[in-house]
């Protein structure tokens, strides 16, 4: 009993001696990589399409205001919230993996927050796989820390493409 203890205790001890450790000279992970914002391969404005190559493309409706309902998720009040209607077309030759569709907004030194109200219709992006020729229409809500008239950035990804549009928050 008194030798399993002290090798737990030993094991314990060597873990949480090693636990604060850093490595200066590390190289950064992949993973610390992939978070860096990558140069967009397209731009345009809300309510054009942009061509995000490979047959497929992405249109974004101007900002409306909305109020969230009473059980929407990631709202604050006081934030200005907008909604937008995508429309994201598969002209391509394989289906589009959901997983690889991200769109981020921001108001200036602001990170807006993705706004899901089922109350509204706003259920982000689309988690099925969309097929080669189809086109799927979903609506995309953020709420900022900014007021009306902000600066709004959104940088949006598919597949191995971005994006991005400016415009301001309404």
């Amino acid at each position: 009993m008194k030798k399993s203890l002290t090798v737990v205790l030993v094991i314990g001890a060597l873990v949480l001696t090693s636990c604060g450790k850093k490595n200066d000279n590390a190289s950064p992970s992949p993973s610390d990589s992939a978070t860096a914002t990558a140069a967009p391969t397209a731009s345009g404005g809300f309510g054009s399409a942009i061509a995000l190559g490979g047959g497929i493309s992405l249109t974004i409706s101007a900002p409306a205001t909305f109020t969230p309902g009473t059980f929407a998720s990631n709202y604050l009040p006081g934030q200005a919230a907008n909604v937008f209607n995508v429309t994201l077309k598969n002209g391509g030759t394989v289906a589009i993996d959901p997983t690889t569709i991200s769109l981020a907004a921001s108001s200036g030194a602001n990170t807006c927050t993705d706004v899901l109200d089922g109350d509204n219709g706003v259920a982000g992006a689309p988690t099925d796989p969309i097929a080669a020729g189809a086109t799927s229409n979903f609506k995309f809500a953020i709420g900022c820390d900014a007021k009306a008239g902000a600066p709004l950035h959104f940088n949006i990804t598919v597949g191995s493409s971005t994006a991005s549009i400016d415009g301001k928050i309404a």
